[in-house]
């Protein structure tokens, strides 16, 4: 897509944002509650795991492929319609009640499909902003909206205790991102020869190194909570309509921080914000690990804002800021990556230690990691002595 001028008007954002608003409501409508509906299968902890790291494991491998093809064929835009229609279909997967052998099937579908989505939507619109691209944040709101009207419409609806609904809405609303994106018009296809050879020569360079590295600790730490929130709170005598509020009210603090961060992000170092997201992580996990009243779990939630959204605009717009038009998804899937590699860690080094400490060995294991990447990230701010880059 062809950067446009600062005044230009902009009439293909909608159907960006409409992508944003039902590929995340899916997310919501399934993800937190699908470690229920494995558990009422019979799954123990550390199964669970297992089918729920199959996504961080695909991000690893998978939205580099994509988005290598991507830049390589100007073909961001059919390649994410194409995503989003297989993550439809797949989803249907994970309806029967197959054991955990089925569960992985299902799961690995889905996750083939479903990982190079957010590359290939953010490079997408980085690219149509042109240059108001610190309104990214306003596009991307669209997407916490709609985690946040599914999470808790999913919730109240009680979707672990019934698979055909939470199964059918998730397949549904992922058939509704695809077909939002057919009026938008795409670019003519294009060869762009050393794609891979340019995208990893970035990235060698010591404070992108570090940056990467401070993404993996940091999402090991958060991918504790997106895995075994839900079962911490069961364990803890809460249930489904508990687990939508709690998501709800962090991805309601998340749509504020995402509305004032055009204000804040041209501000600030992209690095420096990075380090103070994993300071706010590292008291958010221990909190998590140390409290158990409904109020306070709440009021927790609150630091969401910071800890997801804050830290997602903030590491988009590092990547984005050095990016060449021609290696957008390249970059941004690599560091898509480095969140795999480090959900793999949270999500199978999580269930082991929620099956032998519960919670309060498995979020102060998470607050470690977050005050690890804090270090990393502030690393990355030392070593980056280019004075326009953000």
């Amino acid at each position: 897509m062809v950067p446009q001028s600062e005044n230009e008007p902009r009439p293909q954002l909608l159907p960006l944002r409409l992508f944003y608003f039902f590929s995340f409501g899916a997310l919501g409508a399934l993800f937190p509650y699908l470690p229920l509906l494995l558990s009422s299968r019979h799954l123990n902890a550390t199964q669970i795991s297992w089918v729920m790291v199959l996504g961080p494991a695909a991000n690893l491998l998978v939205p580099p492929l994509w988005g290598a093809a991507a830049d390589a064929l100007n073909a961001r835009l059919m390649l994410l319609m194409g995503a989003s229609a297989g993550c439809a279909v797949s989803v249907l997967l994970l309806l029967p009640d197959w054991g955990l052998w089925g569960a992985l099937a299902g799961m690995a579908a889905l996750s083939f499909f479903r990982a190079p989505l957010t590359s290939l939507a953010d490079a997408a619109v980085y690219s149509a902003l042109g240059g108001q691209r610190a309104n990214f944040s306003l596009v991307r709101v669209w997407g916490s909206a709609g985690f946040l009207l599914f999470v808790l419409s999913l919730g109240l609806l009680k979707g672990s205790l019934r698979p055909s609904l939470l199964v059918g809405v998730t397949a549904g609303i992922y058939l509704a991102s695809a077909l939002g994106l057919l009026p938008m018009r795409k670019p003519p296809y294009l060869r762009e020869r050393g794609v891979v050879r340019q995208t990893l020569a970035i990235l060698r360079r010591p404070p992108a190194l570090l940056f990467l590295c401070g993404s993996v600790f940091y999402y090991a730490g958060h991918a504790t909570y997106d895995a075994f929130f839900s079962l911490q709170a069961r364990a803890l005598g809460f249930g489904d309509d508990f687990v939508g509020a709690a998501w709800a009210v962090g991805v309601g603090v998340e749509i504020v921080v995402m509305l004032l961060a055009p204000r804040i992000l041209p501000r600030l170092r992209s690095a420096l914000l990075l380090g103070l997201c994993g300071a706010v992580a590292s008291g958010r996990w221990l909190g998590l690990s140390l409290l158990r009243g409904r109020g306070a779990l709440l009021a927790l939630q609150s630091l969401h804002g910071v800890t997801f959204g804050l830290w997602y605009l903030s590491q988009v717009q590092y990547i984005q800021n050095r990016a060449p038009e021609h290696l957008r998804t390249s970059l941004q899937s690599m560091a898509l990556a480095a969140m795999g590699m480090g959900m793999v860690s949270g999500y199978l080094g999580g269930g082991v230690l929620f099956d032998l400490g519960g919670g309060a060995l498995l979020y102060r294991a998470a607050a470690g990691a977050a005050a690890l990447s804090t270090a990393l990230y502030l690393l990355s701010l030392a070593g980056d002595r280019r004075p326009s880059t953000r």
